[in-house]
């Protein structure tokens, strides 16, 4: 089951703003939004730990989804405005079938902002695309450095070793996706399904 986060926004701007899959560089480094929230805002929103560990405990599919929006919100929140439209080519090339397209317009986004988590996930979403499991395993490691907690990067890790024909490791990246959501719909087909391809009939 390949899993493709669809990024908010798209539209002609976006492709007006870049060069042809290739970033400036000698811009220098991509401008972060530094409008910082007024403090007492700031004190009252939940931390992505904090919707994290609500995630895992969600009871509803329709509380789950509202979860993980506002969880995207946040990973995203730092994204340069560049960052941000490389992002959306790079969905529109997965949308047109164009996954080695959408693999460059993550290498670009990647030499712009090296330290933001989403960036290695979605890059690993593209490699998988473009039949590059083992570099889709190297980025999704990253991720998972940066947080072991985004279930979504867990998704894609589960998707790619089922690519791999490893599925021991498919098993163990779904363990981390039921806890982490434990809402995920038709779970209990896809643990049997996975822990008959990981292990066998047991005797």
């Amino acid at each position: 089951m390949i899993l493709a986060v669809t990024l908010m926004g798209s539209g002609p701007q976006a492709h007006a703003a870049l060069p042809a899959h290739g970033v400036d560089q000698h811009a220098g480094p991509a401008a972060v939004n530094s409008h910082a929230p007024a403090r007492g805002k700031a004190e009252a929103e939940p931390s992505l730990d904090d919707l994290e560990t609500e995630l895992a405990h969600a009871s509803t599919a329709r509380g789950a989804r509202d979860l993980l929006a506002r969880i995207e919100q946040i990973r995203q929140k730092d994204l340069a405005p560049t960052t941000n439209l490389l992002l959306r080519r790079a969905q529109d090339d997965l949308d047109a079938q164009r996954p080695l397209d959408a693999v460059q317009d993550m290498d670009d986004a990647l030499l712009l902002q090296p330290d933001v988590e989403v960036l290695w996930r979605n890059r690993a979403q593209a490699r998988l695309a473009a039949a590059n499991p083992d570099g889709a395993v190297a980025d999704i490691g990253v991720a998972l450095h940066h947080d072991g907690r985004d279930v979504t990067a867990w998704k894609v890790l589960e998707d790619t070793e089922e690519q791999r024909g490893d599925w021991q490791a498919a098993w163990k990246a779904w363990q981390h996706v039921i806890q982490l959501d434990p809402t995920i719909p038709d779970a209990g087909h896809e643990t049997e399904r996975l822990r008959l391809k990981a292990f066998g009939q047991p005797t």
